[in-house]
C-alpha cells in the first residue's frame, strides 16, 4: 500500500473483508478508479461526517482494492472493491480537481486469543452462520474466516441493519473483543425491536 492515497468520502463504512459495490459518476472520481487501476493500487474509503473538521470526514477509514468494474444499465461506472484493512488517515489535502489525497497508515489491532474470545460470543456465530446460509447472502463471494473474531464481526456488522456511524464505531474499536461487546449491543437492540 502506498503512504498517499485517494480518499473516498462516503456515507457508508466498508468493514474489512467486505465486499462493496459502488456507482461511480462524478470526473474526479472516474480520474481516481483510472489512475489506480493503471498504477495497481486501491483508494480508501471514509465515512463523510457532520462536524467542523476541515474536510468532514472520518480520521479512520479502510483501505479497499478494486476487483471487478462494469457500466451500469443506466451508463455509469460501476465498480466493485473488496475492503483490505483499517486504516488511519492524516495530512489531507484536495487537488485542483476536487480529489482528497491523505498519507494513509494501516492500523494492526492488538493479537486477542480468538477461540477464547468467540467461546464468549457463540451467538454471534450462529446469526452469521444461518445469514450466510440465506440464497441471497450464500450468490455474494463472501469468505468468512470463522477461526478470527474480527472476521466474524465485520461479516456480521456488514449483513446486520446497522447505521453507518455504528459500523464507524465497529471500524474504530480497540480490538476484536471490543468489537464484538459492541456488536453484541447492537444485536440485542435489533432484537427488541
Amino acid at each position: 500500500m502506498k503512504n498517499s492515497l485517494p480518499i473516498f468520502p462516503l456515507a457508508l463504512v466498508a468493514l474489512p473483508g467486505t465486499i462493496q459495490s459502488l456507482q461511480i459518476f462524478e470526473e474526479r472520481y472516474l480520474n481516481m478508479v483510472k489512475q489506480c487501476m493503471s498504477e495497481n493500487h486501491g483508494f480508501v474509503i471514509v465515512l463523510k461526517i457532520n462536524d467542523s473538521s476541515e474536510f468532514g470526514i472520518s480520521k479512520k477509514g479502510t483501505y479497499v482494492e478494486i476487483i471487478d468494474f462494469n457500466t451500469l444499465p443506466n451508463g455509469l461506472l460501476g465498480i466493485t472493491v473488496k475492503a483490505d484493512n483499517k486504516v488511519s488517515i492524516n495530512n489531507v489535502c484536495q487537488l485542483a480537481d476536487g480529489l482528497h489525497i491523505a498519507d494513509v497508515k494501516p492500523e494492526i489491532d492488538p493479537e486477542v486469543d480468538n477461540q477464547a474470545l468467540l467461546a464468549e460470543y457463540p451467538e454471534i456465530i450462529n446469526i452469521l452462520s444461518q445469514i450466510i446460509k440465506h440464497p441471497k447472502i450464500n450468490e455474494l463471494p463472501i469468505k468468512v474466516d470463522f477461526n478470527s473474531a474480527d472476521s466474524i464481526a465485520y461479516h456480521l456488522a456488514g449483513l446486520i441493519p446497522l447505521t453507518s456511524s455504528q459500523k464507524q464505531n465497529l471500524l474504530e474499536a480497540f480490538d476484536a473483543s471490543q468489537r464484538l461487546s459492541i456488536l453484541a449491543k447492537y444485536i440485542e437492540k435489533i432484537s427488541t425491536l
